[in-house]
């Protein structure tokens, strides 16, 4: 279970509010002002604390967007059909667009994407080069994962 700031801020409010003014106003009648001001200053405490203590990978996990989820790849997403490596040709690729199609040896077309292409920098692939890769089933079909240029 994931820790909401907000909530937590609202816990320490309500279990702080009468502690803080049992010890400052023992003798003091508290009006509805100072009462509401007081707890005004100790939500905003509150809630400070508990964004600040929250880890800062956890605010980028929580936003979800569709990018940050198709750059992970889980295993859930994405299994081997074949746990054995193939080989193929590069039908075309598109360097400025990031994806092309890999020629099985077997005739078949499957889809290869940039990050799939081992190897740091601008990766990318020669039309007509042969390649060493793995076959995937990504969301969209079978896919090219873990490509090498032989």
């Amino acid at each position: 279970m994931q820790k909401n700031p907000y909530l937590i801020a609202l816990l320490f409010t309500l279990l702080l509010a009468y502690p803080v003014h049992a010890l400052t106003n023992a003798n003091y009648t508290l009006t509805a002002t100072d009462f509401f001001a007081g707890m005004l200053l100790i939500a905003t405490l509150s809630l400070v604390s508990a964004i600040l203590a929250r880890p800062r990978n956890a605010i980028k996990n929580n936003r979800g967007n569709r990018h940050s989820r198709s750059r992970s790849k889980a295993p859930s997403k994405q299994t081997a059909v074949k746990g054995n490596r193939e080989q193929g040709e590069v039908k075309w690729f598109n360097s400025t667009k990031g994806f092309g199609f890999i020629t099985r040896d077997s005739g078949e077309d499957i889809f290869v994407h940039f990050r799939s292409i081992r190897g740091e920098g601008h990766r990318t692939l020669k039309d007509g080069e042969r390649v060493d890769f793995v076959v995937t089933d990504g969301d969209k079909g079978l896919q090219a994962d873990d490509v090498i240029a032989l």
